[in-house]
């Protein structure tokens, strides 16, 4: 198939590229006219998510799937705009959500869980809607992670003080986390298997204690809480508020409706002596 990927530049979207091309599909990757520095395999376009009318060109005849792994802009009218646009020219389109749309959760929840999104998430359940009922295909990772990038690289304390490493908010949160690499590969089963209107989590991990990362993380073994103002004062309080969300996420469906087997590391292995460790 030929799958255009918005986003291929990014962390999740770099990920998917590669995977894509290891199974054989062709990759066009969606890029702004003036993209960052990097190595991207098979075609580029350029469009942009405040242009729609940039991505609705992009998505030609020979496009067979659309996926958009791109951030949101944070403006509902400009992310729905996009949908739309590249909905309209008649690929299936998968969209990368997240699962701080289900809010704060204490026992594992799957797919037909009630949506309550923190406020970075506030509008996403929106968007995730349309996607569906245009007959798409919505996943949402939990906390992704690996490659020595991403969130758990925040885990290092300002300066690193005293080698010490934080979490934000108190107590320690639970994250339902995935692999970035393990991510890739269920939105290539999505892309290849899943059913028109069908909604995944990609959670690999249910439930991480936040504490046990940033010990496993920290030269002292000792995991502090960071004050979640004086996280969100460095992060940003929609982000500090989304790092110190306790959750509890099954992944259950994806690994019996599309057959996937998350196979890396764990998040505290990944930390204690993975990815992380090796950039240390």
């Amino acid at each position: 198939m030929k799958v255009l990927v918005l986003g291929a530049t990014g962390y999740i979207g770099s990920a998917l590229a590669e995977r894509l091309s290891e199974h054989g599909h062709d990759v066009v990757a969606l890029v702004r006219p003036k993209p960052r520095e990097a190595a991207l395999p098979g075609e580029v376009r350029h469009g942009d998510l405040h242009e729609p009318e940039t991505l609705a060109k992009a998505v030609t005849s020979d496009i067979d799937v659309v996926v958009h792994a791109a951030n949101p802009v944070g403006d509902e009218a400009v992310d729905v705009a996009a949908i739309e646009a590249l909905a309209g020219g008649g690929a299936r389109l998968v969209y990368i959500s997240g699962v701080w749309v289900l809010g704060a959760t204490t026992e594992a929840a799957d797919e037909n869980a009630p949506v309550d999104p923190i406020a970075l998430s506030g509008y996403r359940p929106r968007v995730e809607r349309l996607v569906l009922d245009g007959g798409g295909v919505v996943v949402r990772p939990g906390v992704v992670y690996g490659r020595g990038v991403g969130i758990p690289a925040l885990l290092a304390a300002p300066g690193g003080e005293d080698g010490r490493y934080v979490h934000a908010g108190g107590p320690a949160p639970t994250w339902s986390t995935v692999h970035v690499d393990d991510l890739a590969d269920l939105i290539v089963l999505a892309i290849e298997k899943a059913a028109p209107g069908s909604l995944f989590h990609a959670v690999a991990e249910e439930a991480v204690s936040v504490a046990d990362a940033a010990a496993a993380a920290g030269r002292s073994g000792k995991a502090v809480p960071w004050p979640i103002d004086e996280a969100s004062e460095v992060l940003g309080r929609p982000f500090a508020e989304g790092l110190a969300l306790s959750q509890v996420v099954s992944g259950d469906l994806a690994r019996k409706e599309l057959g996937w087997n998350p196979s890396r590391p764990g998040l505290v292995d990944d930390v204690r002596s993975g990815s992380y460790a090796t950039r240390a």
